[in-house]
This record gives structure tokens, C-alpha cells and sequence, in this order.
């Protein structure tokens, strides 16, 4: 008999690249999929329709995260609002805070409870999806898990959100069959939340990707200028860029950076503009950009700690890219990414994102450059170890404990 999996998200594959590499993962005979995610009405539509029809076998259902129809929208925004007017009076009601987080995780319950199907696990990703996925797991006695990608009580700037993640992750962590942390230090800080119990089955999952996935980089001796590499969705404030830039500048005959994404207009007119050293290309998909990696020195991993938490403690796709790419990692000084260096040695270095720092790495590694691409090969054969090959065996060997092989018949 198949076993039945479910996976919960309040966005979609397109934007969830942990949940979707979750999902690649668990396709094998004699287990079906189910896929509940929004239909979110911008950049992702188009990526999303690939996937279904790359996952032709999985079957997907979409809830409306759109104003269309009307009348479930403004239940879901009155709910939403209610619940934060509410919940500072009820602090510990696990089902306010849900509703005051999200508006989806009153969409998700109501997909959930008017679902008859009974499955083997059901797996969470991201907050709003961790009360209905429960209060499923509660109704039908199956296990459920959850991902736990950011520390979301550190995360934004919004107080109510602080204590409606808590509250979610306080009542949650302990009566999941397993729970997924994206870097050792979110597991870390979500262990010290009150009433959560450090569990064996706490574990980091980080945010790796294939090694298969990266091109052996060549190296090309002679090359006067520094190649450094940078990449997001977007290329706009609030990324680190726009402190690095006025450092960078001094530099400019000696090095070439390249931009990867889209741009903001106000980004592109009022940082990129004038700057002649500075190469843009568009988002391309993640295979692409994976195999574009191995054409750089210098990967930039900037994480700006003084946003939130979350920001000091996590490790972004962004710097296991690099490292799988075989890039000289420049990363910025938090506690997370400093651990990263430590942990890989020769993998690259951390400064603080000011003048002095930056102007003294960088001239370092003008002058080493050499040595630096000597190494990209090397660099990238001992990231082999951090390949998402390795990384996902730690969630095949929960599966293989909560959801067994079917009996051959």
C-alpha cells in the first residue's frame, strides 16, 4: 500500500526552494505526494508552472492568496486583524497567535479540515502552516513535522509577529515527530525559547545544494583584475551592497564585480550608475546561475547583523553556493557566517562591513589572487562533503523512521 505524504507551505515551490527540494526528495515508488501551497500572483507563476509540470507526479492544490473571491479574503483579513487586537490579551493561545501571523493559516486550516484523506506525515514549512499541519496530525493521529528556516521570533522588526512565532514554536517544537533548523545557531536560539526541550530530533538541515549542480571552476592564471560575484532576486537596498559600493570604488581598476538579478530602478540609478566596474546580468534559474559560479574568484556573502536576529544567525543559499562553487567567500562579520569560515577552513574570510576592514581584505586579496584561483579547483573538491548529497540523507533517515517502505505485495 502507498504511503501518503503532505507537504504544507503558505507560499509555493517557486519561492520555497527548501520545501521543494524536500518534495524532489521524497518522490520514490510507493509514495504519493500532496502539495498544498497560494497561487501568489507575481514573479513566481511562471517558475511555479514548470515545477508542476517537472512534479507531474505530485499532486498539487492551491489556495487563493489573492483579494479573488472576495468574500474568503476579507474573512481571512478580519480573522487576521482580530486576532492581533486579540492576541496581547491571550498571549499563549496557540490558534490566535496562528491567525494573527497570517491570514493564510486560516486558509490552510480551512484546506485541512475539509480534507478526509489520512497521511502517513505531514511537513510544515514556514509558521503559518505549523498550527493547521498540527491540528491535522492531532485529528488523524498521523506524525508531523516541521521546517524552521529563519528564527522567527528574531525576524522583522514587528513585535506582535516576535510573540505570534514564539508562541507557534514554544507550543509546536515538542510535539513534532522531528523539527528542521537552517543553521545550527537558529537550532540553537529556538532551543532556548521557553518550554521548548532539547530533542534528539532537532536537527540543522542547512541550505545546500547538489555539488552536481556546480561546474569545476578552471583557472585562469594572468588575469589582472580580482573577478568578485554577487547574486539575489532582486538587486535593491537593504542587501549590504550599498555599504560595500563607496569601499569598492577604490578598487576600481583592480577589480571587476558582477551583479547577478534583477535591479531596482532607484537601485540601479542611484548606487550602479557611473560605477564602470560593476557588470549586471539578469536572474537566471538556479541551475544556470549554479554553473555561471565557477567564473569568479570572490563570492560576496553580506549579511547585514544589524537588521534583526535572524540576519546574525543564519546561513543564506548564498554562501553554500559559493562554497560549492569553489569561490574565495568574502563574508560580512556575523555570528553565523563566522562560524561558516571557521568550520571550512581556507573556504575564505569574515570582515566587518567598514572602510578599514574592507579596504585591507580586499588589498589582501588583490595581492593573493593568484593563489586564490590556484585554489578554486581544490576549494571545490572539499565541498563536496557540504553537497545537499550528504545534507539529505539526515532527512532520509527520519523519513525512513516516521514514513517505512511500502510492503511489497
Amino acid at each position: 500500500m502507498a504511503r501518503e505524504v503532505l507537504f504544507l507551505t503558505s507560499t509555493n515551490l517557486a519561492c520555497n526552494p527548501r520545501c521543494l527540494k524536500e518534495v524532489r526528495l521524497m518522490r520514490r515508488p510507493g509514495v504519493n505526494i500532496t502539495v498544498v501551497a497560494f497561487h501568489l500572483h507575481n514573479w513566481t507563476d511562471a517558475k511555479e508552472a514548470e515545477l508542476n509540470t517537472e512534479l507531474k507526479d505530485v499532486r498539487f492544490h492551491y489556495l487563493e492568496a489573492g483579494r479573488r473571491p472576495l468574500i474568503p479574503w476579507l474573512q481571512a483579513s478580519l480573522l487576521e486583524k482580530s486576532s492581533r487586537l486579540v492576541q496581547p490579551l491571550f498571549p499563549a493561545g496557540i490558534r490566535t497567535a496562528a491567525f494573527a501571523l497570517s491570514k493564510r493559516s486560516w486558509s490552510l486550516l480551512k484546506w485541512v479540515k475539509g480534507n478526509k484523506k489520512r497521511y502517513d506525515l505531514i511537513i510544515a514549512h514556514n509558521p503559518p502552516a505549523f498550527y493547521p499541519a498540527a491540528w491535522l496530525a492531532a485529528r488523524s493521529g498521523s506524525p508531523f513535522a516541521l521546517d524552521v528556516e529563519d528564527y522567527h521570533p528574531g525576524e522583522g522588526s514587528s513585535r506582535k509577529e516576535h510573540l505570534a512565532s514564539a508562541v507557534l514554536m514554544e507550543k509546536l517544537l515538542n510535539k513534532a515527530a522531528y523539527v528542521s533548523f537552517a543553521s545550527p545557531l537558529i537550532k540553537t536560539y529556538s532551543e532556548r525559547l521557553p518550554g521548548v526541550r532539547v530533542n534528539s530530533n532537532f536537527v540543522v538541515i542547512n541550505n545546500t545544494f547538489p555539488h552536481s549542480d556546480f561546474s569545476r571552476p578552471e583557472v585562469r592564471p594572468g588575469e589582472e583584475k580580482l573577478r568578485i560575484v554577487w547574486f539575489s532576486q532582486f538587486v535593491d537596498y537593504g542587501r549590504g551592497l550599498e555599504k560595500i559600493l563607496p569601499i569598492l570604488d577604490a578598487f576600481r581598476d583592480k577589480i571587476q564585480l558582477t551583479l547577478i538579478g534583477s535591479p531596482r530602478e532607484l537601485f540601479l540609478r542611484q548606487e550602479l550608475a557611473g560605477r564602470e566596474y560593476i557588470r549586471h546580468l539578469p536572474s537566471m534559474p538556479q541551475d544556470q546561475l549554479h554553473r555561471e559560479l565557477s567564473n569568479y574568484d570572490v563570492g560576496l556573502a553580506l549579511e547585514d547583523g544589524t537588521v534583526d536576529l535572524n540576519r546574525k544567525i543564519c546561513l543564506t543559499n548564498k554562501i553554500w553556493s559559493y562554497l560549492l562553487a569553489g569561490n574565495y567567500i568574502l563574508a560580512s562579520d556575523t555570528e553565523a557566517q563566522r562560524a561558516f569560515i571557521t568550520a571550512y577552513k581556507g573556504a575564505g574570510v569574515c570582515c566587518s562591513i567598514s572602510y578599514d576592514a574592507v579596504n585591507r581584505t580586499i588589498t589582501d586579496m588583490i595581492n593573493t589572487r593568484e593563489s586564490i584561483r590556484a585554489d578554486s579547483p581544490g576549494r571545490f573538491e572539499r565541498a563536496v562533503a557540504a553537497g545537499w548529497e550528504k545534507e539529505s540523507q539526515i532527512l532520509v533517515n527520519q523519513w525512513r523512521l516516521l514514513v517505512p517502505e511500502p510492503e511489497k505485495a
